[in-house]
């Protein structure tokens, strides 16, 4: 008997060992296929210094929200200083500790709810478009998940019956909780979910206190640091995307994100335009699909937790993460509402662990000689549908050109091959740091032109302006990341005046014009 168990126990994690390795053969696949983009040029820019205090240094002073992301950044110092920062090394440290957290999640569900849910857990983390999107960046989101998910770790004892010797998981806890705030200003967001689902669920007291206190004294230095940053209490002060879109559009951007990736539906450059709803309507079927198996699932879930009612088991640890995934998605929406932001999923990544430990509880109630298709049977189809519609999107992140991100490689060689004596390059909106990455430190910064065009400021023509900023050259090449901001026609209407529009090419995200100087 013991035999048997042991070959059970042994062919168990061998299909967990061949799901890691594919998990990380997915996150390293084409690492270095698609271009830096622009935030990934703000991760160079905050971590170009010499030192570990010019880091340190740097990081506070940070002119964007990035200034609460700090630990990343001193983090991606170091990693620069033994690696390099070639597209490769920069975005591995997110692609291990995107690895690192599908390990974490996986032994935190098995020691929670055991091994066919754990084993359903990390299937869902493998496959999961989302993850490994952000475990392809050179970003803090996937740094942040590993950290959030050592976090959930050590707190999983508590939900575990007689677990002993919790000293050690207090102490780590807390530890990763200081660390966690540290890192991203949103983590508060998921700690108190984490901590007003304790004392809601459980009830506590006693324990409530013995696990957070200690966490509340390391976190305070971290609390201190992010309320006394410049633009900590005045948010509209912080250079970040503004709510544009009505509140209900960001909450299902969010939660098509965390569920399919953005690489699902319509590419972000496709919903633009004013007729993104004539867009959307045209992807109809992916979008109908999705609302069916995130509503099957949805149903099963909730039939899962009346049952735990009915046997008065509203201590179960799925009321637990029930309560910390909508709780902490309600702070995140107050955020995005109060901040006046746009609420996009990158920023929603502490949701994804708790629905990466619910979802499988869909499928806890089937018996398996059942021969009545119920709905926890519908949820055990409509799980393997997320799981396939999770690798449409992964076909889409790495093969369809629609989905790139911003391709400033492409850009900058461009700029670099059709550059002449009598020719002059200028980019009005871009990030400078990866231009010169890419090997272009000759293209001018007209940014403050760029802006003042658009805000219709300009102390003169702007086709002048140019022409003084490139010294009168006869070709102007002008480059613009993110053209979208730009009413479209008035590059060309202003620069009508003194040029002729001789040619215009497309990137991701990058439109370049050619001007040739009209004859007097």
């Amino acid at each position: 008997m013991m035999t048997i168990k042991n070959q059970r126990w042994s062919k168990y994690y061998l299909y967990i060992l061949i799901l890691i390795f594919l998990g990380g053969l997915l996150r390293f696949f084409m690492l270095s296929n698609q271009s830096l983009w622009y935030d990934e040029g703000l991760t160079l820019t905050n971590s170009d210094v010499s030192t570990l205090q010019e880091s340190i240094s740097r990081v506070r002073n940070i002119g964007n929200s990035d200034r609460f992301q700090p630990l990343y950044f001193i983090v991606m110092f170091g990693w620069r200083q033994l690696f390099g920062e070639s597209e490769f090394a920069l975005r591995s440290l997110s692609t291990i500790l995107g690895i690192g957290s599908n390990v974490v999640i996986f032994f935190t569900a098995l020691r929670i709810y055991g091994k066919k849910h754990a084993l359903w857990s990390l299937v869902i983390l493998t496959f999961s478009c989302f993850c490994i999107n952000y475990s392809q960046e050179a970003r803090i989101y996937s740094f942040a998940m590993f950290i959030t998910s050592l976090q959930l770790y050590f707190f999983s004892k508590v939900l575990v019956k007689n677990q002993a010797h919790q000293g050690t998981s207090k102490l780590l806890f807390s530890i990763f909780t200081a660390l966690g705030i540290f890192s991203n200003i949103t983590m508060w967001l998921f700690t108190t979910a984490l901590c007003i689902s304790h004392i809601a669920i459980y009830r506590n007291f006693k324990q409530w206190l013995q696990w957070w206190l200690p966490a509340a004294f390391l976190s305070l230095p971290s609390v201190i640091y992010h309320l006394t940053l410049p633009g900590a209490t005045d948010p509209e002060t912080i250079p970040i995307n503004r709510l544009g879109l009505p509140i209900i559009q960001n909450i299902l951007f969010v939660l098509n994100g965390l569920l399919v990736g953005t690489t699902y539906g319509p590419s972000m450059e496709q919903l633009r335009g004013d007729d993104r709803v004539q867009v959307m309507l045209r992807y109809w079927p992916h979008l109908l699909l999705l609302l069916i198996v995130g509503t099957v699932i949805l149903l099963a879930l909730v039939r899962v937790l009346l049952i735990h009612k009915k046997k008065s088991r509203e201590q179960h640890p799925d009321y637990f993460f029930t309560s910390v995934f909508i709780i902490a998605f309600l702070l995140g929406l107050l955020l995005a509402v109060v901040a006046k932001t746009n609420w996009v999923p990158r920023h929603s990544y502490y949701l994804w662990l708790p629905l990466a430990l619910l979802i499988p509880s869909a499928l806890s109630q089937i018996p398996i000689t059942s021969k009545r298709y119920g709905v926890s049977q519908l949820a055990q189809i409509a799980v393997i549908f997320l799981i396939v519609m999770n690798i449409y999107s992964l076909f889409n992140y790495y093969f369809n050109e629609d989905y790139q991100r911003d391709d400033y490689r492409s850009a900058v060689h461009y700029l670099i091959k059709n550059r002449s004596s009598s020719t002059q390059s200028v980019f009005l909106f871009g990030n400078p740091r990866l231009f010169e990455y890419y090997g272009d430190s000759l293209t001018l910064d007209g940014r403050d032109l760029g802006d003042r065009l658009k805000e219709g400021i300009l102390n003169e023509n702007f086709a002048e302006e140019i022409e003084k900023l490139t010294n009168n050259k006869h070709t102007v090449l002008l480059a613009i990341n993110r053209d979208y901001q730009f009413p479209q026609g008035l590059v060309e209407r202003e620069m009508s005046r003194l040029y002729n529009l001789d040619s215009q090419v497309d990137f991701a995200y990058f439109k370049i014009y050619r001007f040739v100087k009209k004859k007097n």
